[in-house]
């Protein structure tokens, strides 16, 4: 009895081509959202870390000319950076000197508080200082000084992300 082993490879074949696209999709669909840092001259990714839903960031960082702290509050909505509130100790040159609608200049514990903020940016492009600006992200409970991921002077780029399971792997 002569049994046909054609149809099988054929069948076979097709179920193995098939899992593979399957696999390739599943590594290659987007699946969560990242916070990441690129070099703004190459675009390669310095730093990146999962988002859980409503997870807040900061930047904190030094006043050139006042020399006292400035942090900087964000959250992602819908791929965008939303500045939501800024704390500051002394109110002079090169700070905020007008309010968006809706948004509140407070004094809290000797700080001065502007909450209410709604300010999108769709990235963040900052030169990491080299003197005394001392930018520091404020990530899920760790504070990261910018200048250890990436040499002082050099600029780069923090966005929102959506990351695959395959780009994560390869860090592109």
């Amino acid at each position: 009895m002569h049994v046909n082993t054609r149809k099988g490879r054929t069948a076979f074949r097709l179920f193995s081509i098939l899992l593979l696209a399957a696999v390739i999709c599943f590594l290659t669909l987007p699946l969560y959202t990242a916070l990441v840092i690129r070099d703004t001259k190459t675009n390669q990714i310095i730093w990146s870390r999962r988002l859980v839903e409503d997870e807040a960031f900061g930047i904190r960082w030094t006043h050139s000319i006042h020399r006292s702290a400035i942090e900087e509050h964000y959250h992602i909505v819908k791929d965008q950076i939303i500045l939501s509130e800024m704390t500051f100790h002394d109110y002079g040159i090169g700070m905020e000197n007008e309010l968006a609608p809706g948004e509140e200049l407070v004094i809290e514990n000797g700080h001065f508080l502007i909450r209410n903020m709604h300010r999108a940016f769709p990235a963040l492009h900052l030169f990491i200082g080299q003197i005394r600006a001392n930018h520091t992200l404020l990530f899920s409970g760790t504070e990261i000084p910018l200048g250890s991921i990436e040499k002082p002077g050099e600029a780069i780029t923090i966005q929102s992300e959506k990351r695959s399971i395959l780009s994560e792997l390869g860090g592109y």
